[in-house]
Parts: structure tokens; sequence; C-alpha cells
């Protein structure tokens, strides 16, 4: 593995970060502004729609045919996923 590779895996894993904050914000974005929403189902399956297409279009981009990258792409993804529902639930009930 040399340092082209290692700089390509960096880049693919940076971009599952973004991309991850790009989905995870959007969606946290949309279920708060659900309620206000005169056709909530219509939003949320719209969104949906939307934030699937995005990232799928981005995975491949950032993929880029070598399946390594995806992987890099997809832990980056995952691991905005952990932070961000870690970080939403601060306080957790004492278990007895």
């Amino acid at each position: 593995m040399n340092l082209g590779n290692i700089f390509s895996l960096l880049t693919a894993f940076a971009g599952g970060l973004v991309v991850g904050l790009i989905y995870f914000w959007s969606l946290k974005y949309v279920v708060s502004h659900m309620l206000t929403s005169k056709h909530p189902a219509l939003v949320m399956a719209g969104s949906y729609l939307l934030r699937t297409v995005f990232m799928l279009l981005a995975f491949y981009l950032i993929m880029d045919g070598e399946l390594i990258r995806l992987l890099a792409c997809f832990v980056g993804f995952i691991l905005v996923r952990i932070i961000i529902v870690r970080g939403s639930n601060p306080s957790k009930p004492e278990e007895i």
C-alpha cells in the first residue's frame, strides 16, 4: 500500500463523513418540521427519496470503481451516525 492509496482511502473516508453529515442533518431537519407541514407523509416520503438518491449517487462517485473506497466511505458514514445517535441522547436512564 503506497501513499497514493492511503490518501485515496482517507479522502473516501472524509467523503463518507460529509455525506453522513448532510444525510443525517437533513433527516433531523425534516423530522423537526414535519409537525408544521400540511402533508407530513408526503414530506417524509419525498425527503427519504431525495436523501437516498443523494447518498447512493455520492457513494457511487466517491468509490470510483474501487470496492475498498466504498468501504472507507461507508465507515465514515456510519461513524457520523454513531456520533449523532450518542450525542442526541446524553442522559440515559439508570439501570436498577
